[in-house]
């Protein structure tokens, strides 16, 4: 029992013990319990406390916001105002740079209009200065060929010394006015009265043809119908001849001297003379009937143009390396460009080349008959001599005109630039200018004879003419030298009267002497 009673009183102890356990841990759990309700009380209380520190900063930061909300607003509205003001301003400065620029471009017409006023103005004076100066300058020439004319008639009437003044004059006025020096009113009274020319017989027969040496400008050679061959030297204003053959065998038509010196005649008889210094040979030319001109064709070779025939002649051997006959009868012969022109009776103009090939046949101006032709390859201008004393000039367009002045047969036609000079049977040398819109001729040499010839001296200042007795001239062309002799030659100046009847008290006396 005693054991029964301790084993239940053992039992209810262990029970009470266990349950005291239980209770003591719950009593543990729930102080556990009351501690962390506590902390989370306390937790709470700070979180609460955290939370309304949280709020208040929260309604702090947002009446912060608020504010600068409020700010914000306040400055964009500020700001709109700026804008609203800036873009009137903006679009002030716009309307005040559009009037500027409309001001500006208002100004630059203004200006425009004020300068093409001003250049009005100018071209306005200048015309008027320039013709005021074409008046004066009209009134000048016209003045000059004034006293040009009466230059002449004072020389006819044998009052010399006034006749050299008024010619002086009229070239004075010409020259210093722009004027032609060469117009016929201003030439002649210059040429009359420069005496710029001088005349030497020479020989028997008609001078044929004159050229002068290479690289000289004092000595030249002759050839003449008669058979002379000449050697001429100017010195001292004199002219002196050497005769390098005289014999009437020979009827010498054309001369050529190659840059050595080495001389070729051909005679009408069908010869050729060649010579250098004192040597000479003679050659027959086979077939060649009446020749009459010769044409260096370079290479050492000479062509002989006859009546019926051409001849290639070669210089170092003196053979006849080619030659043509031709079908028609050749009058005279004349160079254009690379060809050889053959002018027939019958109004026919035949071109061969160089190498005797026929190019074409066309008419001679109005199909008449030349008797000369001549070609300047520098300015295209052409002129044809015809038989009955007219003479056919083309310019370098084509365009023709027919030029009066010779009585009879036109020998020689010769161009020395752009100026035409001219010689006839009629005895006369004509000088026409062909820039002239009216080609008026100019006497420049009269003579009793027959003229047959011309050339220019080297200086291209004198022509030299030869007529059919053997004369020779030589005649001064130059204007600027003529104008030269005649003021060095002058005596005395105008009289006060002379000055106020020929040229007029209007213009300043000026002394010329």
């Amino acid at each position: 029992m005693a054991g029964t009673v301790i084993a239940l009183l053992g039992a209810t102890t262990a029970g009470t013990y266990y349950l005291y356990r239980q209770e003591l841990s719950k009593n543990e759990q729930l102080e556990k319990q009351m501690e962390e309700l506590g902390e989370r009380e306390k937790r709470s209380v700070i979180v609460q406390r955290i939370s309304t520190q949280m709020e208040e900063i929260a309604r702090e930061q947002k009446e912060i916001s608020d504010e600068q909300r409020r700010e914000a607003e306040q400055q964009t509205i500020v700001a709109n105002e700026m804008r609203h003001r800036a873009e009137i301003e903006r679009q002030n400065a716009q309307e005040a740079e559009q009037t500027a620029q409309a001001s500006e471009r208002k100004a630059v017409e203004a200006s425009k209009v004020a300068e093409h006023q001003r250049v009005l103005a100018e071209q306005r004076q200048q015309q008027a200065e320039y013709s005021r100066s074409v008046a004066d300058t009209l009134s000048y020439l016209a003045l000059a060929r004034s006293l040009g004319a009466q230059a002449v008639t004072q020389q006819n009437t044998g009052n010399k010394d006034l006749a050299s003044l008024l010619a002086y004059a009229s070239y004075v006025f010409t020259n210093r006015y722009g004027g032609d020096v060469y117009h016929p009113s201003i030439y002649e009274a210059l040429s009359l009265t420069s005496k710029s020319s001088k005349k030497w017989t020479v020989g028997k027969g008609a001078i044929m043809k004159m050229v002068w040496l290479p690289n000289s400008s004092t000595s030249f050679m002759t050839v003449s119908t008669y058979g002379e061959l000449l050697s001429h030297e100017i010195k001292g204003g004199q002219l002196y001849s050497t005769t390098l053959l005289k014999d009437n065998a020979y009827d010498f038509r054309d001369l050529y001297i190659s840059p050595e010196g080495k001389y070729y005649a051909i005679s009408h008889t069908g010869h050729l003379v060649v010579g250098h210094n004192t040597t000479k040979t003679v050659k027959q030319i086979p077939g060649a009937v009446r020749p009459f001109r010769l044409f260096y064709i370079g290479n050492n070779r000479l062509i002989v143009t006859a009546e019926q025939s051409i001849h290639v002649v070669d210089l170092q051997t003196l053979e006849i390396i080619d030659q043509k006959t031709l079908p028609f009868r050749t009058m005279i012969a004349g160079e254009e460009n690379n060809d050889i022109i053959l002018f027939d009776q019958n109004g026919k103009m035949h071109y061969y080349s160089k190498q005797l090939k026929e190019i074409k046949t066309t008419d001679t101006p109005d199909r008449k008959t030349v008797d000369s032709y001549t070609y300047n390859q520098a300015y295209r201008l052409s002129a044809y001599g015809m038989h009955d004393g007219e003479i056919y000039f083309i310019n370098s367009e084509g365009s023709i005109r027919r030029l009066v002045g010779h009585q009879s047969k036109v020998s020689r036609v010769r161009f020395e630039g752009n100026r035409l000079f001219s010689t006839s049977y009629d005895g006369t040398v004509l000088f026409w200018n062909v820039n002239s819109e009216k080609m008026e001729p100019m006497s420049v040499v009269k003579s009793d004879k027959w003229v047959v010839s011309i050339t220019f001296d080297n200086t291209r200042n004198y022509i030299w003419t030869g007529d059919q007795n053997g004369n020779l001239m030589e005649t001064l062309i130059s204007v600027p030298l003529m104008a030269r002799q005649i003021k060095g030659s002058l005596k005395r100046n105008f009289t006060p009267e002379e000055w106020a009847y020929y040229i007029g008290n209007n213009i300043p006396y000026e002394p010329f002497k």
